[in-house]
């Protein structure tokens, strides 16, 4: 019997090549999606092209009855959950003192909320050998645009929610990865110099490909990261300023 690994956001970006890193690894793939059922579908063909199986579940994890559906429904389908992912995230960018209440309480919603009713529920599912990756950012350790400030304070704040995740759900190991610039469809379409000014912030001159995100992942769920536990994993190619 295979493994299985939930990931939210996985229809597209960073999320979409985390689960078909696990999918090229052996796990059955639940990809969670908010919106865009066309997408989750077709990275469920893919993954289940790798001769895994592979489920799409729509579901806003900032609704609390609807993270509830979707533990229902993973407790339905496999009765136990090896690998939480907690991927998806939004962000809003705009000028510091233009945001709004709603603009930080949305992004809050989503990017911190989310992960704390997703492990709640999800982890009545998960024992020992299981394990929850929470993908915060470098912009969560470090400041860097003003313009993301409300997005940059989430992701601060579920490095924390992950280091208090792991006391209290120990001994489930719960690790953080922190991406910096990743080569996104989104961050692709970013002015051209803009990108060239950043990579030369970068070590290695270059984005991440989310596949390396993905690998990081799946290292973190394996057996080879057994003894890393409350850890934040930067994945930025040595980002400095």
């Amino acid at each position: 019997m295979n493994k299985n690994v939930l990931v939210t956001g996985g229809s597209r970006g960073i999320g979409k090549a985390i689960a078909l890193e696990f999918a090229k690894n052996g796990y059955d793939v639940i990809v969670n999606y908010k919106e865009n059922e066309i997408e989750a579908n077709k990275t469920c063909e893919i993954i289940k092209s790798m001769g895994v199986s592979a489920i799409a579940v729509k579901c806003d994890i900032s609704n609390e009855d609807e993270v509830k559906e979707m533990y229902e429904l993973v407790k339905e389908k496999y009765n136990h959950l090896d690998c939480l992912i907690n991927n998806a995230g939004i962000a809003n960018d705009g000028v510091f003192f233009d945001k709004t209440k709603e603009d930080f309480v949305k992004v809050y919603e989503t990017n911190l909320v989310g992960p704390f009713l997703c492990a709640k529920y999800l982890r009545k599912l998960m024992d020992k050998s299981s394990s929850i990756v929470n993908i915060s950012s470098t912009n969560g350790i470090d400041t860097y645009y003003t313009y993301s400030a409300d997005y940059d304070a989430s992701k601060a704040a579920l490095i924390l929610l992950s280091n208090n995740l792991a006391v209290e759900l120990a001994p489930i190991r719960v690790n953080t990865i922190c991406p910096g610039w990743v080569n996104t469809e989104m961050n692709k379409e970013l002015d051209k110099d803009y990108i060239k000014e950043e990579e030369e912030k970068i070590l290695l001159k270059r984005f991440a490909e989310p596949e390396e995100i993905g690998k990081v992942a799946v290292f973190l769920c394996s057996d080879n990261a057994s003894y890393i536990n409350k850890s934040i994993i930067r994945v930025d190619g040595g980002f400095y300023e």
